[in-house]
């Protein structure tokens, strides 16, 4: 795997620079590639499918700015920008709230008391409990990770921030502007596919976009906005996901049950600074220009090092949080 990676991404490098042949054209022969090099086809949605889902999401975006609840973007009944239904059973509640004088949603006092005084971050406050408890009552919440020092909880957030908006609210590869890349967005969720894509390959892709292990440069080079454990967390995320099927009710789309497998040999953030095929693509990545806009972490330069709080926590942290249930 060490050498099939470094061949990879000094390929895709080296193409990038010479710009012998379009990226188009590397990213229909690459993009297809499992993690022990067999091609298979990408999972994405008709063009027809993507219509539908744009319509249906800007339909429901339309909803909310009336105070109408009720999804017309996914789960039937259920609301994805106001959480309509949620937790209250009344999933065919069809006042969000937005149209009242209060501009309130349902979901504004619906809150538990915070159990602690403080955390690591913030000293003497309840904000990120309180935090976790509003993000975690509108989506699907997980109380173990995939991924060994990442959680997934922490990569949702990010994931609804920076990747809906191409691959779907589910992962399912329908965002509203999936419509407009090309090539279309994977769907994330398709097991038969992601499941033989390593986390070395994922991770990869993210932080150095597609351009930089041989794909289209519609996948933005992620690793000038997020840290490596953010990204460790979104892929965490991805693993949940795994081959979750459409969810007919809240209570399914909020439990989805996945398939993933780790991968034998494959590299986590508890074990990356053991992994040599990960310390190569580093290297490639944040010292060969793959990552333009960022400094390597660690380094003395400006931007570089760790940030910790919040969302962002050492994967030692997040490993000691899911073992005691969060």
């Amino acid at each position: 795997m060490r050498f099939e990676v470094k061949t990879a991404f000094l390929a895709a490098l080296g193409a990038v620079l010479v710009a012998s042949f379009s990226t188009n054209a590397m990213a229909a022969e690459k993009r297809c590639e499992l993690h022990d090099g067999k091609k298979v086809a990408c999972p994405v949605l008709s063009d027809k499918d993507l219509e539908a889902a744009l319509n249906s999401f800007g339909s429901e975006a339309d909803s909310m700015g009336a105070g109408k609840g009720g999804a017309t973007y996914g789960v039937a009944v259920y609301d994805y920008l106001t959480g309509v239904g949620k937790t209250t059973g009344t999933a065919d509640n069809t006042d969000s709230g937005y149209g009242a004088k209060s501009g309130k949603t349902e979901l504004w006092d619906r809150k538990k008391k915070a159990k602690k005084a403080g955390n690591v971050d913030q000293k003497g406050g309840k904000g990120e409990e309180i935090y976790t408890q509003w993000t975690n009552n509108w989506s699907p919440t997980f109380k173990k990770t995939l991924v060994p020092g990442a959680d997934p909880n922490a990569g949702k957030q990010w994931y609804y921030f920076y990747c809906v908006a191409c691959h779907g609210w589910q992962l399912r590869g329908d965002g509203p502007a999936g419509l407009f890349v090309d090539p279309r967005p994977r769907v994330l969720t398709e097991g038969k596919y992601m499941n033989k894509k390593s986390n070395l390959q994922l991770f990869a892709v993210i932080k150095g976009g597609g351009e930089a292990v041989g794909l289209s440069s519609s996948m933005p080079v992620w690793g000038n906005i997020l840290q490596d454990q953010d990204i460790w967390n979104v892929i965490a995320w991805v693993r949940a996901n795994a081959d979750a099927k459409p969810p007919k009710t809240v209570g399914e789309y909020l439990n989805p049950k996945s398939t993933f497998k780790p991968i034998k040999g494959d590299v986590n953030a508890l074990n990356f600074k053991k992994n040599a095929a990960f310390a190569e693509m580093q290297e490639l990545l944040e010292q060969g220009g793959g990552v333009p806009g960022r400094a390597a972490e660690g380094s003395a330069l400006s931007g570089g090092g760790f940030v910790r709080g919040g969302l962002r926590k050492k994967p030692e942290e997040v490993a000691d949080k899911v073992k005691k249930g969060y």
